[in-house]
């Protein structure tokens, strides 16, 4: 019984905060399964990183493959990708002489809301990343 709880709190208690609600909003309705959806991945940009590089695996940093490098001026930026994957990003920075490597993984897939919002209703979860640099 302790086995089950644990397994469906998993899902509403992960590191992710849209993870952390219980609630559905259906303006967030897909009427059918996309395929690929945007990653988002929120970055910090100053005046010490006016740029800041990227780079986006499919998989874990250690074992997954190179999926895209960018270099970038926004604070969010948005990666169309494939859906039901599992993807980490590796952010770049300075501070002085130094440089520091930002990490942050996810997996980025379909739920089907049609009973809270009325068939059909897909909805993206996961895809986000916060590599910002902490205060």
């Amino acid at each position: 019984m302790l086995l089950l709880l644990m397994a469906i709190a998993g899902n509403y208690l992960g590191c992710e905060s849209e993870d952390w609600s219980f609630e559905v909003d259906c303006n967030d309705c897909f009427g059918f399964v996309p395929d690929s959806a945007d990653l988002i991945i929120y970055l910090t940009i100053n005046q010490e990183n006016p740029e800041v590089p990227i780079t986006v695996y499919q998989g874990s940093v250690e074992e997954g493959i190179i999926d895209w490098r960018d270099t970038t001026d926004q604070s969010e930026y948005y990666l169309f990708s494939a859906m039901d994957t599992d993807y980490a990003v590796e952010a770049t920075y300075r501070s002085g002489d130094k440089t520091i490597l930002t990490y942050d993984g996810d997996h980025m897939f379909i739920q089907d809301q049609g009973d809270a919002c009325g068939s059909p209703c897909y909805i993206v979860k996961g895809g986000i990343f916060d590599n910002r640099l902490k205060e």
